[in-house]
């Protein structure tokens, strides 16, 4: 079993292993919680790494540096990721601690052949133009009405209304909202699928909706069943420039890793964040489902161009999946903390609540960094340099990050997409 280093560990993980120092002497059993207080105890005892559940072997052969890559392979891998990050400061450190976790990870299963056919396979084309001037303010506005009223809100499941009600209501308390979610026999088996995967590490099985909800807490819970009863709403897109499971994917790891950035930034609300993360495309797909024409006019040229696939939307639509997806948020009356990170995860300082936008402005990044799922994007989108000095992140900790939502992402979608 590979261990993570004692820094890289948080509270809420559960041990692999049993955990002694160096003399033998048990300090936690197998399957025990950590906490902080643990934390501090395996400082004072010098203990420097810790195993922990979930994390196996699907990374074991990763590899740490360039040295360990062919030559050819590392050549082609890093002529992709100076493609994929054109839009960013290549000389930023993140940018360029981001671009070096992109190598690494696209070359552990490319063997030469495989790394230049990729390398071929995605040409840039920068005759495209889209020096078009943008719809008019009045066309804009009639754009994003259209979109709004043809989200379609009887699409969503009952049980999503009903979840809403219960988050916004103080007096809800675990076995209401336990009650509540029951209803939705699929949704249930879901959330009681994701507690008990390694996402959330807890040491003994958890088995019922009511455990679930005391023991994650009620708001949290809450928050992750609007965020998986909202899959369920799509499931009919075209999938001419990504499949279904692609996106989620992409949104899922965005939301783990939205997670970890804000255990890291001290920001609470765990869940919250992993649910701005999960829905912060919403709006590309609400265009793919009832506008897949303009959704073609603006995917088809990002994807060869070298433009950020938001900037394109602006053009072409006079709008962005962003706002649509805010104004949908909105409509849907979920919290306004969803609402304010959505909206505004392409302009994170110009939000509300900057810091909390900031936190899913850098987990798409990431994420896109990483190349794991699909939106649509074949860029990764630009990178504000003051959202990382907001947060007082350290670019030393992005490696385990990326390593720990790949991992957890593996967990999550499995309960998310039982039997894929």
């Amino acid at each position: 079993m590979p261990k993570l280093p004692i820094e890289a560990i948080e509270p809420g993980m559960a041990l692999a292993e049993d955990l002694t120092t160096s003399e033998g002497r048990m300090l936690l059993p197998r399957g025990a919680v950590v906490t902080e207080a643990h934390l501090r105890t395996c400082r004072v005892w010098g203990i420097s790494e810790v195993s922990i559940q979930g994390d196996d072997a699907a990374c074991d052969d990763c590899p740490t540096s360039f040295d360990e890559l062919d030559p050819e392979v590392l050549d082609a891998c890093k002529i992709m990721a100076a493609q994929r990050f054109v839009l960013n400061p290549l000389k930023h450190p993140v940018v360029q601690e981001m671009a070096k976790v992109y190598v690494l990870r696209q070359a552990r299963d490319l063997d030469v052949e495989q790394a230049n056919w990729m390398l071929a396979a995605n040409p840039h084309d920068d005759t495209f133009n889209l020096t078009t001037p943008p719809p008019t303010r009045e066309e804009s506005f009639k754009l994003n009405d259209v979109v709004t009223q043809e989200a379609a809100l009887a699409s969503l499941p009952n049980i999503f209304f009903e979840i809403s009600e219960a988050l916004k209501n103080p007096r809800s308390s675990a076995a209401y909202v336990a009650e509540v979610i029951s209803k939705d026999v699929a949704l249930s088996a879901k959330l009681l699928k994701m507690v008990n995967s390694p996402f959330y590490g807890f040491s003994s099985k958890i088995d019922t909706l009511s455990r679930a909800v005391t023991i994650v807490g009620t708001n949290q819970l809450t928050n992750l069943a609007l965020g998986v009863s909202v899959i369920a709403a799509f499931d009919d897109i075209p999938e001419e420039f990504f499949t279904l499971k692609e996106f989620w994917l992409h949104s899922v790891t965005c939301g783990i890793v939205a997670r970890l950035l804000a255990s890291k930034a001290g920001l609470q609300g765990d869940e919250k964040f992993f649910v701005a993360g999960l829905l912060h495309d919403i709006g590309r797909l609400i265009m793919l489902k009832n506008h897949p024409q303009a959704s073609t006019d603006v995917l088809r040229p990002a994807k060869v161009g070298r433009r950020a696939l938001v900037d394109v939307e602006r053009t072409v639509w006079g709008c962005t999946h962003a706002d649509i997806g805010g104004k949908l948020l909105k409509m849907w009356r979920l919290p306004a903390f969803l609402e304010v990170l959505i909206h505004h995860h392409h302009n994170p300082l110009q939000a509300s609540m900057p810091a909390e936008a900031s936190v899913i402005h850098l987990a798409d990044f990431i994420t896109h960094g990483l190349g794991i799922g699909a939106s649509g994007a074949s860029l990764v989108p630009e990178f504000d340099p003051r959202t990382w000095e907001m947060l007082k992140l350290d670019k030393d900790d992005l490696f385990m990050i990326c390593r720990q939502a790949e991992r957890q992402a593996r967990d999550v979608m499995a309960a998310f997409f039982p039997g894929d």
